[in-house]
């Protein structure tokens, strides 16, 4: 608990984006019902067991993601995927879900933090062993997957999502996540990595069909077209690199941020069904915020994120922006590759 609180304090700064700062204290918060699950003599041993070695994990590569002189965008990135995988350990200590959800949701969690410390270190979290030989594997290709793996984590979590596709989930996302880990760790051989690269492949295509299928079967109220784009427009400004960001918006940034320069884009709000509000950090460490019109805005991120990475990077918040989508269709407005048709 000390060193979560540790890393919570230091991210209360200026200079800390507003996204990093959110995703660090909410993981400390998924990890401290794990904490309370661990205290209780309730808890199974072998439960217990399991619990602890997850927050021990978790705790190292949060200081790890959160040390001087890693990328920014890369932080950001593993700090949501920590947040992310991270938010199903509420269903893991929930003592009425199914061994067979609960299983897989623990591997995934510790294998998606083994692959995400390994892509970013090269070395295991917590590892202290000097002699652990260069990972020589392609990082890349365990960057590229560890976004779409925590998509999963939060559409599994959602309580929305029905048993069935919830355990369909659970079950091919774990098998991707025990990929990436074989594909990270230094001690595969070049052979079983070039193995374990092909078959990824096919069972990511699987999990990214299994999301949209887990996604589509919640059971959500309809949103007004302003609160479904302020939805939509909040997880592609979590989920997309600041870079591309700034050069997709660059027109439409108002006036007074121009001479400073936008940091982050943090989140949206809702106004109306025609403007959000959209709250950014500029790079003086100033917090603002200012008017967005709903469709040139929105046009401008679905040019971003395209419809076969929709559910695979925003989760269940995919629903929003097909959802979007559909209402400025209706309005004869083409959303980029996003679904337009009236039936989804």
């Amino acid at each position: 608990m000390e060193a979560l609180i540790t890393i919570v304090t230091t991210v209360d700064s200026p200079e800390t984006l507003p996204q990093d700062k959110q995703g660090i204290i909410e993981s400390a918060e998924n990890l401290s019902v794990a904490l309370a699950a661990i205290s209780d003599p309730r808890t199974p041993p072998e439960l217990r067991k399991e619990l602890t070695a997850i927050v021990k994990q978790v705790t190292a590569a949060l200081e790890a993601f959160n040390a001087p002189g890693v990328p920014p965008e890369e932080r950001s990135m593993l700090i949501l995927v920590a947040k992310r995988t991270t938010s199903t350990l509420d269903m893991i200590c929930d003592p009425d879900t199914p061994q067979d959800v609960r299983d897989p949701m623990i591997a995934t969690v510790k294998d998606t933090t083994y692959a995400a410390m390994m892509s970013h270190s090269g070395s295991p979290a917590g590892s202290t062993d000097a002699t652990q030989p260069t990972n020589p594997g392609p990082q890349q290709d365990v960057s590229n997957n560890l976004v779409p793996v925590s998509s999963s984590s939060e559409i599994v979590q959602d309580r929305r999502t029905p048993p069935k596709e919830r355990e369909e989930l659970a079950k091919i996302t774990q098998q991707v996540s025990a990929l990436l880990k074989r594909i990270s760790d230094p001690r595969t051989s070049p052979g079983d990595r070039s193995k374990a690269k092909k078959e990824l492949d096919e069972k990511t295509s699987r999990m990214r069909d299994q999301q949209e299928d887990s996604a589509s079967a919640q059971k959500r109220p309809e949103e007004s077209l302003g609160k479904a784009a302020a939805f939509c427009t909040s997880a592609i400004f979590e989920t997309t690199r600041e870079s591309d960001l700034m050069a997709g918006l660059e027109r439409l940034v108002p006036a007074q941020w121009e001479d400073e320069g936008v940091k982050d884009f943090w989140k949206a709000e809702e106004k109306s069904n025609d403007m959000l509000e959209v709250l950014a950090q500029l790079r003086n460490n100033e917090h603002t915020h200012g008017p967005f019109e709903v469709v040139p805005l929105v046009t401008a991120l679905a040019e971003l994120v395209p419809r076969d990475e929709l559910f695979g990077t925003l989760g269940g918040s995919a629903l929003s922006c097909r959802q979007t989508a559909k209402y400025l269709n209706e309005e004869g407005i083409t959303v980029g590759t996003w679904p337009t048709k009236t039936s989804e």
